[in-house]
Parts: structure tokens; C-alpha cells; sequence
């Protein structure tokens, strides 16, 4: 159920996106992502869980990322999805 009513804090968007991004994009094993990772640049993100990550945040936190937002500038690393996460929370634009 979409939480959108509880804003979450950048760090708690962070540590959240983080951990699902390990756990459901990198092999087995694998972690240690840092804020600035280039997850793009090291296709970690590709069109595919790009759109698996916006529907995690639609679920996660109420959030839809409207259409003109999903551009690789909000989405090149974990720190820049996170700040968009937490603008559009209190933003319209961010409603489903």
C-alpha cells in the first residue's frame, strides 16, 4: 500500500532504493553501491528495470515519476533518484 500520506526523509529513500537496487539488479553476492555509483554509465539500469525501479517507487512510496522526469539526469545514480523520489513526494506531479 502507497504511503504517500508519511513523507520518507532522503536518507530513508536512499538506504530503501539501495538495498532493492543490490538485491534485484546486481548478481548474487554483490552490493556495496555508493550514492554516486554511475548505475547507468555500468548498466545496472537499462530500459527494463529502469521501469521495474519507477513501479517499486509508485508501490513503495506513492510516487509516480511523470514521464518528462524519467530522463537519465534523475536517474545516472542512487543519490539523484533518491532527491527525485523526495521532491516529488510533496509535489502534484507525483501523484498517481
Amino acid at each position: 500500500m502507497p504511503e504517500s500520506s508519511n513523507p520518507h526523509g532522503y536518507d530513508e529513500v536512499i538506504a530503501e532504493l539501495t538495498g532493492y537496487v543490490e538485491a534485484r539488479f546486481l548478481p548474487e553476492g554483490e552490493g556495496g553501491l555508493q550514492p554516486r555509483t554511475p548505475l547507468l554509465e555500468w548498466g545496472i539500469l537499462t530500459s527494463l528495470t529502469t521501469t521495474e525501479l519507477i513501479s517499486f517507487i509508485l508501490d513503495r512510496y506513492g510516487v509516480s515519476i511523470p514521464p518528462e522526469k524519467i530522463v537519465g539526469a534523475h536517474f545516472k545514480n542512487l543519490d539523484a533518484i533518491s532527491r527525485l523520489v523526495v521532491s516529488l513526494q510533496g509535489d502534484p506531479a507525483g501523484r498517481p
